[in-house]
C-alpha cells in the first residue's frame, strides 16, 4: 500500500431538509483514507449514517460539504453522467439483502453489469458469470434459479455479481446479517479472497464487532463523525468475546497499526468504549 490513497474523503458532511423540522446533519464532518487492496470496517449502531456514508462513497448519494478524491478525482467536479461512469468501474456492491433479481438465473444475475458494457467485455458476459461463479464456489449452481438457493449460496451471487466488472473498491453492506455465523464467517472468508486476489479494496459497513475484527483499519461511526478504533478478541470458554478501544486520530499516532494485527494498536490507546461477544 505505498500508493496515494484510492479514496480521500475531508470534512465530508450530509444533511436533509425535513419540511417543518430541523435540519437532520447525519455526516457531520468525516475524515477517510482508503487504499488499494485495504480492508477497512466501519461500525455503528442503526441510524448512525452508515448507510449515507456508503451511499457518498459510492458516488449514489453527493455530500452537502466537504470534499471527496476518488482516485484523484475531484467529484465535486463531476456531472451525472460522469458521476455514474465512474461508480460502475469503480465499485462492486454488496448488500445484506443481496438485491438480486428473482426472475433472472444466477448465471444471469451475475452478467447483468456487464449488460452496460461494450465490445468484448459484453459478448463474453455470460462466460465471465460462469467463471466468478466458479471462483465462489457454486459452479454446479450456474443456470440455476434465484429461488433455490440458500441464504449463503445467494450472497455468494451477489458477491459474484459485485465482481463482474473487475472493480477497485467492493462497498458490503452488512454483507453477513442475514447469515448465520457460520455462513457469515464463509461469505467474509470469500469477500477477503476475492478481494486479495483481484487487489480492490474492501469498505465493510458492520454493527459486530466479530466482523469488524477482520478488517485491516477500523472506524466507529457516531454523531456523524468517524473515530478510529481497535477490535481485540479473547477466548472465554466457548464463547469468543470482543472488545474495542479508541485510538487516537491517525495523525496523532506515532506509529501506524499493523494490518491484520488481531488487535490493532492496542498500543497507549484510550480506554474501552465498548464490548460485544458471541459464539463463533
Amino acid at each position: 500500500m505505498n500508493s496515494g490513497p484510492l479514496i480521500s474523503l475531508r470534512g465530508i458532511t450530509r444533511t436533509f431538509t425535513v419540511p417543518d423540522s430541523p435540519p437532520l446533519n447525519i455526516l457531520t464532518g468525516v475524515d477517510l483514507d482508503v487504499h488499494p487492496g485495504e480492508h477497512v470496517a466501519i461500525v455503528g449502531r442503526s441510524g448512525t449514517g452508515k448507510s449515507t456514508l456508503l451511499n457518498n462513497l459510492g458516488l449514489i448519494d453527493i455530500p452537502t460539504s466537504g470534499s471527496y478524491h476518488l482516485t484523484g478525482i475531484d467529484t465535486a467536479r463531476l456531472g451525472e453522467g460522469r458521476r455514474a461512469h465512474l461508480r460502475g468501474e469503480t465499485f462492486g456492491f454488496v448488500f445484506q439483502s443481496f438485491n438480486l433479481i428473482s426472475g433472472l438465473t444466477t448465471t444471469e444475475n451475475v452478467a447483468a453489469p456487464l449488460l452496460y458494457d461494450h465490445g468484448t467485455a459484453f459478448w463474453r458476459r455470460t462466460s465471465r458469470a460462469e467463471e466468478l461463479l466458479d471462483a465462489v464456489g457454486l459452479a454446479s449452481k450456474a443456470g440455476m434459479a434465484i429461488g433455490r438457493l440458500s441464504g449463503g449460496e445467494q450472497q455468494r451471487v451477489a458477491i459474484a455479481r459485485a465482481l463482474a466488472r473487475r472493480p477497485r473498491v467492493i462497498l458490503a453492506d452488512e454483507p453477513t446479517g442475514a447469515l448465520d455465523v457460520d455462513t457469515g464467517a464463509a461469505v467474509m472468508e470469500l469477500l477477503e479472497k476475492q478481494c486479495r486476489d483481484n487487489g480492490a479494496a474492501l469498505i465493510l459497513i458492520t454493527h459486530d464487532l466479530a466482523v469488524a475484527g477482520r478488517a485491516h483499519t477500523q472506524y466507529r461511526l457516531e454523531h456523524g463523525v468517524l473515530t478510529p478504533i481497535s477490535v481485540s478478541r479473547r477466548q472465554a470458554g466457548s464463547l469468543e468475546e470482543f472488545s474495542e478501544v479508541q485510538l487516537a486520530p491517525v495523525a496523532d499516532r506515532a506509529v501506524a497499526p499493523a494490518p491484520g494485527a488481531d488487535a490493532v494498536g492496542a498500543v497507549g490507546a484510550a480506554g474501552a468504549v465498548g464490548a460485544a461477544g458471541g459464539a463463533r
